[in-house]
C-alpha cells in the first residue's frame, strides 16, 4: 500500500503513456494535473519508451505524431534498467514461471525497475504487475484517490 507521505514519484506504464498521447481521458489527465501540483516526479521506464516508439514507428503517419511523442516523453525521467534490477527480474520471472503464472518479459522488467527505484507503476494493466512481490501498482483513478 502507497502512504501518500512517501510518495515522491509515479512510473508510468505504456499504456498510460498511450492514453495521455492520444488524448487523455479524463483519469489520466486529473492525475498528471494532480501529481504536478504535488511537485511528483512523473517517470517511465526504457522499457516502456521503448514500446511507445515501437507504435510511432508502426503507425501509419509516424511522422505526425513523432514531435509531440518526443515532447512529452522529454519531460519525464527515463529510468533505465540496470544490473541489480536485471538480477531481480530473472529471478522474479523464474518464480512465476515455476509457479504457472509469467508475464510478459517488457511488463516485468519494467516493474522490477521501477521496484528498484521506489516507485509505484502506474497502469491500467493491474493484473499483470500485481504478480510482481512487493511492487505498488496503482491504476490513474487510484493516484488521484491518494492525490486529493
Amino acid at each position: 500500500m502507497v502512504v501518500l507521505e512517501a510518495l515522491r514519484a509515479l512510473c508510468l506504464d505504456t499504456d498510460v503513456l498511450i492514453d495521455y498521447l492520444r488524448g487523455p481521458s479524463q483519469p489520466v489527465l486529473k492525475m498528471f494535473e494532480l501529481a504536478l501540483e504535488r511537485g511528483l516526479q512523473l517517470s517511465t521506464t526504457a522499457i516502456n519508451a521503448f514500446e511507445v516508439w515501437l507504435g510511432v514507428f508502426l503507425a501509419p503517419e509516424p511522422d505526425r505524431i513523432r514531435r509531440p511523442t518526443e515532447e512529452f516523453l522529454s519531460r519525464l525521467v527515463i529510468l533505465s534498467l540496470d544490473y541489480d534490477a536485471s538480477v531481480e527480474a530473472g529471478r522474479v520471472l523464474a518464480d512465476l514461471r515455476r509457479k504457472g503464472e509469467a508475464i510478459d518479459v517488457r511488463d516485468l522488467l519494467a516493474g522490477c525497475i521501477a521496484r528498484r527505484h521506489g516507485y509505484p507503476m502506474v497502469t491500467w494493466n493491474v493484473r499483470h504487475y500485481s504478480r510482481i512481490e512487493e511492487l505498488n501498482v496503482l491504476t490513474p483513478e487510484e493516484v488521484i484517490e491518494l492525490l486529493e
